[in-house]
């Protein structure tokens, strides 16, 4: 089996290809779904806000915007490894800083651009950029993130 990127064209065709049986039984879970796509979140920085326009929305800060999970203080950003060479020699890279601090922000590194993406290669991106032991720490993340994906066929529960 080999596992592709959220940034393959036709993702959704794909996977209802590959989990072709699956679907004909009905919703398919999440969790099925890593068996062919890779997890696209390579490294994370927590810095000051910073302006970068190849940046966008990820994690809670992008499920919140559209299931009103109630992000916490600390936005979520994605941005490419290509584009985080180019602009993290002028980036401070946080070790210590408070979490309520409304200024820092945590950056995802992604291997692509998400800017790049269309909705369902994004939803799928950041579904799979959470790690099990932080949809573990938060109940909320599974209920955003299942009614988003059910609108493609797709569940989560207890990923």
């Amino acid at each position: 089996m080999c596992l592709v990127m959220a940034n393959r064209k036709n993702l959704l065709e794909y996977l209802k290809d590959k989990l072709s049986f699956e679907f004909e039984l009905g919703l398919v879970d999440l969790r099925l779904v890593r068996n062919y796509v890779s997890s696209p979140r390579m490294f994370d920085y927590y810095v000051r806000t910073v302006p970068c326009l190849k940046m966008l929305v990820a994690g809670d800060t992008y499920l919140d915007e559209l299931t009103m999970l109630a992000d916490r203080r600390q936005k979520t950003y994605a941005i490419s490894y290509d584009d985080w060479k180019k602009e993290s020699n002028d980036i401070a890279i946080l070790h210590e800083y408070d979490h309520w601090d409304p200024t820092v922000i945590n950056i995802q590194v992604w291997p692509f651009s998400p800017t790049e993406l269309d909705s369902f290669q994004r939803l799928i991106a950041v579904a799979l950029s959470y790690t099990r032991c932080e949809l573990d720490a938060e109940s909320r993340i599974f209920s955003s993130i299942d009614g988003l994906v059910s609108d493609f066929g797709f569940f989560i529960d207890d990923f």
